[in-house]
Formats: C-alpha cells, sequence, structure tokens
C-alpha cells in the first residue's frame, strides 16, 4: 500500500488516468486531500504495480497516473485500486479502460471515460460527462449531464440544466428533470423520464415500433415553458410523466 496526504482548504481539482482496477472518490467536509494506492486483490504475478504509479500535487491540481500498459512480469494485468478523499466541491477528471469508477459525496464536476467498467456518482452541482461502452451509469443528482454507453443502462435522479443521452441497447431512467433541455436517443433501450410537477415542458417523443405514452396534462394557454423533451428510439418504449412524492433528492 503506497498512501500520500496533502493539504487542501479548497476544492481539488482532480485527475487521474489508470489502466484497469478501481477508481474511488469520497468527496466531503475536509482540509486535507488524501490518495491510497494498492494492488487489486487477486492477481498474482511477481514485480511491484506501484512502482511506475506518479501522484503529483501542485496548486490546488492532483494528477494520478500509471502506464497504460501496466503489467506483472508474466504478462498478468496489474489492476489498482485507487481511493482518494477530497473537500466537497472539488471537480474531477477520470479516465481508465476497465475500471469502475465509484464517486461519493458532492463535487463541483465530473468528466468519467472507461470503456468497460460502471460509473457511479453522488451529487454533482455542476456538468456530468460521462462515457463508457458496456458500463452501467448512476446518478443522484447532477447540474447538467452528457452521457454516452454502448450496451449499459443509464439512470439519473434530479437534474437541473440540460441533458443529452445516447445509447444503443441501454435503457434510460430520468427521476426528475427540473429544466433545460432534455435530449435522449437510444436504438433498442427504453427510456423514461419523470418531470418535476410544476415544471412546464415541451414534448417532442418517438418510436418506430415501440409504444409512446405520456401521462403530462396539457397545460394552460399561455403557460411558461421551461423544459424541452426530445426522446428518440427505433424499437424501444418512451414514458413521460411526473416526479412522485420523494423522488426529488
Amino acid at each position: 500500500m503506497t498512501l500520500w496526504e496533502f493539504p487542501a482548504d479548497e476544492p481539488v481539482d482532480l485527475q487521474i488516468r489508470i489502466p484497469d482496477g478501481t477508481i474511488e472518490v469520497a468527496a466531503g467536509p475536509t482540509g486535507t486531500a488524501t490518495v491510497e494506492i494498492v494492488p487489486r486483490p487477486g492477481r498474482p504475478g511477481a514485480g511491484d504495480p506501484l512502482r511506475d504509479v506518479r501522484v503529483d500535487h501542485d496548486a490546488g491540481r492532483l494528477v494520478i497516473t500509471a502506464p497504460d500498459r501496466l503489467r506483472l512480469l508474466g504478462g498478468t494485468s496489474a489492476g489498482l485500486v485507487v481511493t482518494v478523499t477530497l473537500p466537497q466541491g472539488s471537480s474531477c477528471e477520470l479516465r481508465t479502460a476497465s475500471a469502475d469508477i465509484g464517486c461519493t459525496g458532492q463535487l463541483g464536476a465530473l468528466h468519467a471515460h472507461t470503456a468497460s467498467g460502471d460509473v457511479a456518482a453522488g451529487h454533482v452541482t455542476g456538468p456530468v460527462d460521462a462515457r463508457t461502452a458496456s458500463g452501467d451509469l448512476r446518478l443522484a443528482s447532477a447540474g447538467s449531464v452528457r452521457a454516452r454507453t454502448v450496451s449499459g443502462d443509464v439512470r439519473m435522479g434530479a437534474v437541473a440544466g440540460d441533458v443529452t443521452c445516447q445509447t444503443v441497447s441501454g435503457q434510460v431512467e430520468i427521476a426528475a428533470v427540473r429544466g433545460g433541455r432534455i435530449d435522449v436517443k437510444t436504438v433498442s433501450g427504453d427510456i423514461s423520464v419523470a418531470v418535476v410537477r410544476g415544471v412546464g415542458v415541451q414534448l417532442d417523443l418517438s418510436t418506430m415500433s415501440g409504444v409512446v405514452r405520456s401521462d403530462l396534462q396539457p397545460s394552460e394557454p399561455g403557460g411558461e415553458v421551461t423544459a424541452t423533451l426530445r426522446c428518440r428510439t427505433v424499437s424501444g418504449d418512451v414514458r413521460v410523466g411526473r416526479t412522485v412524492q420523494g423522488a426529488v433528492a
């Protein structure tokens, strides 16, 4: 195990790039930034996978990198478990080939790119940009979201601003739209969106072989429209409704 600790009175700009393993980030009321890196359990082989890992901290920026081809002797992949604690409001840019990404607490922004790993995050007050091929995406809440998957599902809680989401076979669920422009596209995945009560919304929904259903009541003439919802799918279903009690964080 290798451990680093840095003073951090303000939010930190975190950047992590590792080939595979697990990335865990926790943001909370703390005055320090800590980094713990260990080899992923259950990976046999000789050699030290931590030898070429770099951790740099300067002027509020924390950078963690590992070689793209981090291998133990014998050709075994040396996955890493990277655990970071940061002050709340910090921003994260996390890139990996096959690591799962998990973030808890309140972040200011999140950019997470992984090929086959899952992405899960708590509350992000600013923008979220998440991309994964076969992994799932889970968000408790965000300011705005750009998400793309191939076969992974996308599930979001409360979203305050714009959402652009595209998936091939994954399902998309948004529990509480507060406003902005919501643009969701799938090929065979279902789409389910709930709009916060009292928010005026303009709908543009279509599917070729699926079913479209809207439980929204027509608004009064001249009512203010604060959200636009555009959902497109080829063979999936589209359902739009209002938030249920307790759905909004």
